[in-house]
């Protein structure tokens, strides 16, 4: 049973997780010449999995870390593995301890390396973060690996370009009377590359220097986590209706264990609805502080703080929404082969136990744990 549960936490759907084992596996499957994530052949067995890290880099990470899951089967990653996080200061010998010296030629592995550090980047693992961050470092990946169908990504670019019109049209004046110059300056920001075409933009609200190409890149992540929690919002309520229902049998356990299953309930029912209003709190502020400016006119002020602010935002939404995001996921596919997702008990206790990891009652710090 603990196989059974140990796989949708690894799984390819959840916002958190890069399965590249899974993925690896089905690309080939298709096209036995595709070109795989990793240079390094081995490195394709990993999964990568955004979690909370007491040692992650400051507070702009906002404590989240990018751990690497070896497993100790590649045919069966479910089996189990071990992970140590990203920016362990041993990760590339770790690496070659696991996979050996010979499979990891050194020019190839400091390639992705830089692959990893450039996904440590990101609060999330989304699709769409994915294949948006390689675009915009010009790296070419095989989009096997991203699964956006190209009708969800048409949505999402629409939805974060309306984000950009009226900024871009305030920022270039010149832009309000002709509709191409505005595409070409929205574009400009979508991009987040040019910062010299982006200079106006940068002046007008007084960005930090050096800091502008990040501003911009985690402002776009903030729309898009919006979409996101949108489009999750069903989901997420009816789990946390559920978890709110959930009763421990009385006569199933000793006193003690349903003391243990009960901490772990409550604390998943206090982090789950914590981390999505946390995201919904930062949502609002981001939308009044831009309705402020754009829609009511009353000023720029609020905006341009929001905007300054906007990594950690940024982070803080990630972080929420990903971890919501990970446990609803988990929930909907081990409770929807059941009516009216009632679980028998045996199930529903392996599950409790399963929200602990998703939402640890004490953090640790570690390098190597059990799945």
């Amino acid at each position: 049973m603990a196989k059974d549960y140990l796989k949708p936490m690894l799984d390819v759907g959840s916002p958190r997780v890069l399965n590249c084992n899974v993925m690896t596996q089905r690309m080939l499957a298709k096209n036995p010449e595709g070109k795989t994530f990793f240079r390094c052949k081995p490195l394709n067995n990993l999964v990568l999995i955004k979690d909370s890290d007491p040692d992650a880099r400051g507070a702009a990470a906002s404590s989240i870390g990018t751990k690497l899951y070896i497993p100790f089967n590649e045919k069966d990653i479910y089996e189990g593995g071990r992970t140590i996080f990203l920016h362990n200061a041993h990760i590339e010998q770790a690496l070659i301890d696991s996979f050996g010296e010979g499979a990891l030629p050194k020019e190839l592995l400091a390639e992705d390396m830089r692959i990893m550090h450039i996904l440590d980047k990101l609060p999330s693992l989304d699709p769409f973060l994915l294949k948006d961050v390689f675009i915009r470092e010009k790296i070419e990946m095989n989009d096997a690996y991203f699964e956006v169908e190209q009708s969800l990504w048409d949505q999402i670019e629409l939805y974060i370009l309306q984000g950009f019109e009226p900024l871009a049209k305030a920022a270039f004046p010149d832009a309000l009377s002709s509709d191409e110059v505005a595409r070409k300056l929205i574009e400009k920001i979508w991009e987040g590359r040019d910062l010299e075409a982006l200079k106006p933009l940068v002046l007008a609200f007084r960005l930090p220097a050096g800091q502008e190409l990040e501003i911009f890149a985690a402002w776009k992540g903030i729309i898009f986590y919006g979409f996101q929690r949108m489009r999750a919002t069903p989901l997420v309520t009816e789990f946390i209706a559920w978890l709110n229902d959930v009763k421990i049998p009385v006569a199933a356990v000793s006193g003690s264990e349903r003391a243990e299953i009960k901490a772990q309930l409550d604390n998943a029912r206090q982090q789950l609805q914590h981390d999505w209003h946390a995201a919904e709190n930062v949502l609002n502020e981001y939308q009044a502080s831009y309705d402020k400016m754009f829609k009511l006119r009353e000023g720029s002020q609020d905006f341009i703080a929001f905007l300054k602010n906007s990594n950690k935002a940024y982070w803080t939404l990630g972080n929420c929404l990903g971890r919501t995001g990970h446990a609803s996921y988990c929930w909907d596919i081990v409770s929807k082969r059941y009516p009216n997702r009632k679980m028998p008990w045996e199930q529903l206790r392996e599950f409790i136990n399963l929200t602990s990891k998703v939402f640890p009652i004490v953090k640790k710090t570690t390098t190597a744990v059990g799945w």
